[in-house]
């Protein structure tokens, strides 16, 4: 349903843009990418056959990344030059050889511990699909190219270098242009008024197919690993859409009926109920059909061994060659020309693979009387020589690895007998330095990648120690995936048997459940056999020497063959005989083993394997004795286990303490600062009241006087008794921060009466009750009475009236100072006063406090106090 989905967005995506035009050229997200396999020439689309030359044609795969998609609709990519090809000639038309380059296969580095880094390039197009930018990244320069040339002929071993320049950014757009205007990524843009044609091959979204094929009745389309079946259409016929990158054979078939097909993308291939074909691919199909029918597999073993001399395999290779090239002929104008050079390849790696097959059956021997290697004939080595084994058009086809797997056997061989020894050195070791020595590119990648995972499949785990250098410079080394994918899905397989760890695999046995395999307390050996290879008087004696380990006899049974095995053994008190399910060629990913050779595994009562897995060898039981008894004494942990333990304890400890000390360090640090700020705060304070406390006795003094220069002696002596009582309140408050609220209702009242005499006004005190306790900033509203009797009451007289009131409102104190004299004006430059500057200024330290004026009929000061923050 997903691709459903997709494929109709990606038909109507034109459309959606049209009408919002704030979208991408593409309608993809940030993260999402795609491929597309370009390749320079349009006459035979993206897989084209040149005349023989040496002007190199090159292929290349850009891997487009969305990194930014901007709200303008401009979409920002970064591509990268994911694969170079570069080739000069097509093999089956051409005697000079293959010159070629193939960047996902460079020249092999020992010891390299890390990939090499791929050319990039930064595009960014506008929201109707111009390029407005595109520059090589800085940070990801594309290398330049090395092409080989196999040279034919005597020069067997002789390869020339070229070096190409690196695609530029003009390349590039001139790339990327055609991608914009076709602006549909499932077709193939194959417009011969271009200079690349391009097809596009992988994606992270899914990706419809590419060929077509209907039939009449329910078929099965088999190609490699792959297989589909076709669907039921409303009309009854049958049919199925299929992806595919490259050309390629693929086997059709329905019950009694098969037929061989040849398929490129693009294809379309109609089957009627005579099993014959129509389409484009109709062609190509019936020469594929006609060869496999005439000729069957790459290699017919039988035909070969039965042969006695090489000219015996000569004469008949002369035969089937007359046969092939008439069937070639008689379609020659006929299939395409892709497909045509297809089986003209495949025809040579033919007549490699039986003369290589013939050679190593009869130990490189042209007949029974000869050395290896002697007289055989220059036409013979030849043929197997000068095959290019740098590059081929078509390297994931059986017939070139056949070729591959023969060549390097036929080369090491050679260099064994070359050296003194002999023909039959087998093993990884043997063959890396043949396969170095011997073999480049593609076919170089293949057999390493083939023998590294044979090696590992069949080694234990402690020896694959010795592999493992090899193993991570293939993988530094190559850039293909469908290489280096399975390689270190089965590394990751094998590295799970270390010793130490539980018992990796889940043991399902032949009827789907799983067996429970239970250690505690007892050391268990677990025997896995395939069709009965264990030697039942040895195993018997070894159940008999340890009485009380639990032993596990877990086969692998194999169609056709009995195993009457575990019969002997089945009533023994200790032993527990269960099937294993057999998956066939999934049996290495099942259980993570080479199951072809007996496997015994060692668990000690906590259920740990000891030391490694144990396979058959002459030393197996000898091994096997060792690990039980180790198992049987085995702690719980072992010295490593219990120092890595005493590590990750200390470790852990020492970084509690650590990152106890750090935050106790934060800690005193953040409290010295908000002790600092605290004081720089109460300094402040103390700052701006060491400015009002002089202010305020210089009034004092002032309206004293007054009072003395007006001969009101009375009056003076009576205000200076009220004045000292209030300069001792002021100076003994001095040096507190707040004040409980009464103390400063005692101050304001004593102030209030002092101004009396000077201005003989009434004033009066409304208190709420029940908020005594609180405390407030001292000398704050002493400054705002000031203000009212100077500003506002002093030319009143008796018609003066100044009225205090207090209360709580929600978590604040509100002070209203009201007088019934001229309205004040903050703004004003007559009203300014150091007093009510110095209130605000000690007003914003306690951050919420606010000091307002209503003028209405007087003026009202409103005073509002956080009571937390007094």
């Amino acid at each position: 349903m997903k691709t459903i989905n997709y494929v109709f967005f990606l038909l109507i995506f034109p459309l959606l843009l049209s009408a919002q035009d704030k979208h991408g050229y593409f309608p993809l997200q940030p993260g999402d990418w795609f491929e597309m396999q370009v390749t320079m020439g349009n006459e035979n689309g993206p897989y084209t056959t040149k005349e023989p030359t040496f002007l190199p044609n090159f292929r290349f795969q850009l891997r487009y990344h969305l990194i930014k998609q901007l709200q303008d609709g401009k979409q920002q990519y970064k591509i990268e030059l994911e694969r170079t090809i570069v080739h000069t000639t097509s093999l089956s038309t051409s005697d000079e050889g293959w010159m070629g380059y193939d960047s996902y296969y460079p020249p092999y580095k020992q010891q390299q511990s890390r990939k090499t880094a791929k050319g990039a390039y930064l595009l960014e197009i506008s929201s109707d699909g111009s390029i407005i930018s595109l520059t090589k990244d800085s940070l990801h320069l594309p290398p330049r190219i090395i092409t080989y040339d196999n040279s034919a002929k005597k020069w067997v071993n002789m390869y020339r270098t070229v070096t190409v320049d690196p695609m530029t950014a003009d390349q590039v757009k001139d790339i990327v242009r055609p991608i914009l205007a076709h602006r549909e990524l499932t077709r193939r843009i194959n417009d011969p008024s271009l200079e690349y044609a391009q097809l596009l091959i992988a994606a992270s979204f899914p990706i419809p197919g590419n060929v077509v094929i209907q039939s009449a009745e329910q078929v099965t389309i088999t190609s490699g690993d792959s297989t589909w079946k076709c669907v039921v259409n409303s009309d009854g016929s049958f049919s199925r859409t299929i992806f595919i990158t490259r050309p390629q054979q693929a086997e059709i078939s329905s019950g009694d009926h098969h037929s061989h097909l040849f398929l490129m993308p693009g294809d379309t291939l109609f089957l009627n109920k005579q099993w014959a074909f129509s389409g484009n691919a109709a062609i190509n199909s019936q020469l594929a059909d006609n060869i496999d029918k005439q000729f069957g597999e790459t290699l017919n073993p039988a035909q070969v061994s039965a042969q006695q001399t090489l000219s015996d395999v000569l004469l008949s290779e002369e035969k089937e060659t007359a046969t092939f090239n008439a069937i070639i002929k008689n379609y020659q104008d006929k299939a395409t020309p892709v497909c045509i050079d297809y089986f003209k390849t495949y025809w040579q790696y033919r007549i490699a693979c039986d003369r290589l097959f013939f050679l190593s059956q009869h130990n490189y021997q042209a007949n029974g009387s000869l050395r290896p290697f002697q007289d055989i004939p220059t036409e013979v080595t030849a043929a197997i020589d000068n095959l290019p084994v740098v590059l081929n058009p078509y390297p994931q086809e059986p017939f070139y690895k056949s070729y591959i797997s023969q060549f390097v056997s036929y080369q090491q061989a050679r260099i064994s007998l070359a050296t003194g020894g002999n023909s039959e050195s087998f093993g990884f070791y043997a063959d890396y330095s043949a396969i170095l020595s011997t073999l480049k590119g593609y076919p170089l990648y293949f057999k390493l990648k083939e023998s590294i995972d044979n090696e590992l499949k069949q080694s234990s785990w402690t020896t694959n120690r010795r592999l493992q250098p090899y193993f991570e410079d293939f993988i530094n080394n190559c850039e293909d995936s469908t290489l280096t994918a399975p390689l270190i899905k089965n590394w990751q397989l094998m590295e799970r048997w270390a010793p130490g760890n539980p018992l990796p695999i889940k043991l399902t046995m032949a009827n789907g459940k799983t067996y429970d395999l239970n250690t505690q307390n007892k050391t268990t050996c677990l025997l896995i056999d395939f069709y009965g290879q264990v030697r039942p008087a040895d195993y018997l004696k070894l159940v008999n020497s340890h009485p009380k380990v639990h032993f596990v006899y877990a086969w692998i049974q194999i169609k056709g063959m009995e195993n009457n095995k575990d019969q002997l053994i089945r009533n023994l008190p200790n032993v527990t005989v269960i099937e294993l399910k057999n998956d066939e060629e999934k049996n290495y990913e099942l259980y993570g083993i080479d199951v072809l050779h007996n496997n015994f595994i060692v668990l000690d009562q906590w259920g740990k394997m000891m030391d490694d897995h144990i396979t058959g060898t002459d030393d197996e039981w000898k091994d096997l004795n060792d690990a039980i008894k180790k198992a049987t004494n085995s702690p719980q942990f072992s010295k490593t286990q219990k120092a890595n333990v005493m590590n990750i304890i200390g470790w852990s400890l020492g970084s509690i303490l650590i990152t106890a000390l750090i935050g106790l360090w934060i800690y005193r640090v953040r409290i010295r600062r908000i002790k600092l700020k605290n004081t720089i705060q109460q300094l402040e304070i103390k700052a701006i009241r060491s400015q009002m406390n002089p202010h305020f006795i210089f009034n004092a003094l002032n309206s004293i006087q007054s009072l003395i220069n007006t001969a009101q002696y009375k009056a003076a002596n009576t205000y200076l008794v009220k004045f000292s009582m209030l300069l001792r309140s002021v100076l003994n408050n001095s040096e507190k921060n707040t004040l409980p609220l009464l103390d400063e209702l005692f101050t304001i009242k004593l102030y209030c009466e002092l101004e009396q005499l000077r201005f003989d006004f009434s004033f009066e005190m409304d208190i709420e009750e029940d908020i005594d306790l609180v405390e407030i900033p001292g000398m704050i509203i002493q400054p705002l009475i000031e203000n009212a009797i100077i500003h506002g009451l002093a030319s009143k007289g008796k018609d003066g009236y100044l009225l205090i009131k207090i209360e709580k409102q929600h978590e604040s104190l509100k002070i209203s100072v009201y007088d019934n004299g001229a309205e004040f004006q903050p703004s004003s430059s007559s009203h300014k006063s150091l007093g009510l500057k110095l209130v605000k200024q000690r007003l914003q330290l306690f951050g919420s406090a606010s000091l307002e004026y209503n003028i209405s009929n007087g003026t009202t000061a409103i005073l509002t106090i956080p009571i937390e923050a007094a």
